[in-house]
């Protein structure tokens, strides 16, 4: 009796072992709390949710007509009738003096010497740092490649180069035009000589010849000829080899 129960035993004892050893070892650990299972939760899924309205863009408000006033419209003023700071006298008498140019007519097209030249009149609020100052009898001009202004109350204002002003080098785009043996440098409507290496403005030449004048330029006609008069200097329209050009006729 006692061996049967000692091999039943025996019998019991191979079963739990052989079931131990079958029994995969990461279930054992779970049933202990060891470690969390391998197995990927499944993440919830978002709840869709309704597009949100984008604002539409505010429509911009009607501009009413303006009332248009009965009759001719009146011619609104040069906008700079004189140059600053006080008014040049007029001109004198048309008196062109010979030159060897016939005059041949063409139309006026004003010239821009590139982004940094700006016509007479012409209104900025900020100088750039390469702005120099030059005095010409106790008027002080302020320079800057070609340019010259004045303050005024809320910035600066271009004004014609005033006679005797002296600059250290001359812009870049300049021309030479020798007359009668004398070399000037010619830009944005100024003319310049060479003087203890600077250069001094000085008045057109007569005879100087240019293919380009100025905004500001304007048509006067004189016993039938039109002329352009720039800064009080008068300017005979040519043909110079097959270009369209200006001969300078009379100075200030």
């Amino acid at each position: 009796m006692k061996l049967q129960i000692l091999k039943n035993i025996k019998t019991w004892v191979l079963v739990a072992i052989l079931v131990a050893m079958l029994t995969p070892e990461s279930l054992v650990a779970q049933r202990f709390g060891h470690f969390t299972p391998h197995a990927v939760m499944p993440r919830p899924m978002p709840i869709p949710h309704p597009p949100t309205p984008r604002p539409l863009p505010p429509t911009p408000r009607p501009i009413p007509p303006r009332p248009i006033p009965p009759g001719p419209r009146p011619i609104p003023p040069h906008p700079y009738p004189y140059p600053y700071p006080r008014p040049l006298p007029p001109p004198p008498p048309f008196h062109p003096y010979p030159v060897p140019f016939p005059y041949i007519y063409h139309p006026f097209v004003p010239y821009y010497w590139g982004p940094t030249w700006y016509p007479v009149g012409f209104f900025f609020t900020t100088l750039t740092t390469a702005a120099i100052i030059i005095s010409v009898e106790n008027n002080s001009y302020n320079y800057d490649d070609g340019v010259y202004s004045v303050k005024e109350a809320d910035g600066y204002k271009v004004v014609p180069a005033p006679l005797g002003a002296v600059i250290p080098e001359l812009p870049k785009g300049y021309v030479t035009i020798t007359v009668s043996g004398v070399d000037y440098y010619y830009y944005g409507g100024t003319y310049y000589i060479n003087e203890s290496a600077k250069y001094k403005v000085v008045t057109p030449p007569v005879g100087a010849v240019v293919s380009h004048l100025p905004e500001g330029a304007e048509e006067k006609t004189i016993d039938g000829q039109k002329y352009m008069v720039y800064n009080n200097v008068y300017y005979q329209p040519i043909s110079k080899d097959g270009q369209d050009s200006y001969v300078v006729v009379q100075g200030k």
